[in-house]
């Protein structure tokens, strides 16, 4: 009599994957994009400190490749938008992202202008800051971003 006789099965299961735990996004591995038809420092000095940051001038659709791999999305007020939402523009951007894919990116509305139009809107997005903001409150705020990604 053999009590020790077992077998496993383990076709199609990749051990791997059951004993990885979620890796931490943070600087070596974040991908951050800015959606803004202007230009501005903050992106080059976001690379400059490590980051993977790039900025696009425009948007056709939500499954564009640099929206797709990107965790945390910056997105222009007024100027961008336009193939997605010709009245809403930026808002407009954001709702759809998040429609598409919910708490898995974290979208950040930031304009140049003085005031922010506080409406129902507006708060689709995840978080908002000034365009004027200095480099170091960009990243707290990536880094605070990351941290509520599901």
């Amino acid at each position: 009599m053999n009590l020790f006789n077992f077998e496993f099965n383990f076709t199609g299961l990749n051990i791997r994957n059951i004993f990885r735990r979620k890796q931490k996004l943070g600087k070596n591995n974040a991908y951050i994009l800015f959606i803004d038809d202007e230009t501005f420092p903050v992106v080059e000095n976001l690379v400059k400190a490590g980051w993977s940051a790039r900025r696009i001038k425009d948007i056709k659709n939500i499954q564009d490749e640099e929206v797709s791999r990107a965790h945390v999305i910056f997105v222009d007020y007024k100027g961008v938008g336009r193939n997605i939402s010709e009245q809403d523009q930026g808002i407009g951007v954001i709702k759809a992202i998040k429609a598409a894919y919910g708490d898995s990116k974290r979208v950040v509305l930031y304009s140049g202008y003085a005031r922010f139009d506080l409406s129902m809107d507006m708060r689709k997005a995840d978080n908002q800051l000034p365009k004027n903001s200095d480099t170091y409150e960009f990243i707290s705020m990536i880094e605070s971003e990351l941290k509520k990604i599901k």
